[in-house]
């Protein structure tokens, strides 16, 4: 069963990354194969709060988050 001890929202990039660095701590995501394991994980970090489901528009390109859903795509007024 997976057991997690606290969830942890950063403030930034370089902070998630400071967090994943220890062997304990994962990033929270899909959770399919997490849900399935024995483990237990010290600190989640949830990324949601970090901007990453956002797509800009500038005169010569796009760029897509890694957290922007297909949903989100389809519906850009671009």
């Amino acid at each position: 069963m997976l057991k997690i001890k606290e969830i942890i929202r950063p403030q930034s990039l370089e902070e998630a990354y400071e967090l994943n660095q220890k062997r304990t701590n994962r990033i929270l995501g899909g959770m399919l194969w997490m849900r399935m394991s024995n483990i237990q994980i010290q600190k989640a970090i949830d990324l949601s709060g970090l901007g990453l489901n956002e797509v800009e528009e500038t005169e010569e390109e796009f760029s897509i988050g890694c957290m922007v859903t297909l949903r989100e795509l389809e519906l850009h007024e671009a």
